[in-house]
């Protein structure tokens, strides 16, 4: 749905590599959009109707001359349909209703997600607490890492911002397969070792995990 077939099998081989060598059992996961945001087709909406409102005032005060839009221009359809197409704009471009998005509200929603996948996947389930989760939410352009106690105890919330950090500029330009893997190989460098323990049995599935999302 998100990356060819041959990014998929690079990542879930990659997987698999990075778990043999850092002893943790990893999970990636891409999802299309982490919310429904049903407020951003509305403040688009708002937009295009004090924008098409402004130019009616405008052309009323004669402020603006456009042949033939003085007739047109009474009553609430132009307005009504200006905040229409502003509002479908931001469902089918995205980019659009990105730019309303806020910021600090796609963050803790794509978290929320994040742990959601985490607790459906069971992660918190492997023998020694080593699960982390990697996921890359397109719409919002966010990556969230989520690491089991196990992992915890040798990387720092500090690493972890830093790992989100180099992914961001990749995913931005859709290099999905680039921040998948600059998340796994920094990881595995930064546990190599550290668990004491290289797993046995594979107690998490390779498998790249993607949804459509909300």
């Amino acid at each position: 749905m998100h990356l060819t077939a041959q990014e998929q099998q690079q990542i879930n081989e990659l997987v698999a590599e990075v778990e043999a060598a850092s002893g943790a059992q990893f999970i990636v996961a891409v999802i299309g959009k982490a919310d429904a945001y049903p407020e951003i087709p509305w403040k688009a909406f708002a937009l295009g109707t004090v924008s098409a409102a402004l130019l009616v005032a405008c052309v009323e005060f004669g402020l603006v001359s456009w042949p033939g839009l003085r007739a047109a221009v009474f009553g609430l359809i132009p307005v009504l349909a200006a905040g229409m197409v502003f509002a479908l704009v931001t469902v089918f471009v995205p980019a659009v209703g990105r730019a309303l998005l806020d910021r600090v509200r796609a963050r803790a929603e794509v978290e929320q997600y994040a742990r959601a996948v985490f607790l459906e996947r069971g992660m918190f389930q492997t023998r020694h607490r080593v699960g982390v989760l990697v996921l890359i939410s397109l719409f919002e352009r966010e990556a969230v890492i989520l690491a089991d106690t196990g992992v915890r105890q040798h990387v720092t919330e500090g690493q972890i911002e830093a790992i989100v950090a180099q992914m961001a500029p990749l995913i931005r330009k859709g290099l999905v397969f680039g921040a998948s893997r600059t998340a796994l190989t920094t990881l595995a460098a930064l546990l190599r070792g550290k668990l004491g323990r290289v797993a046995v049995a594979d107690e998490l599935s390779d498998t790249l995990v993607q949804e459509r999302g909300s």
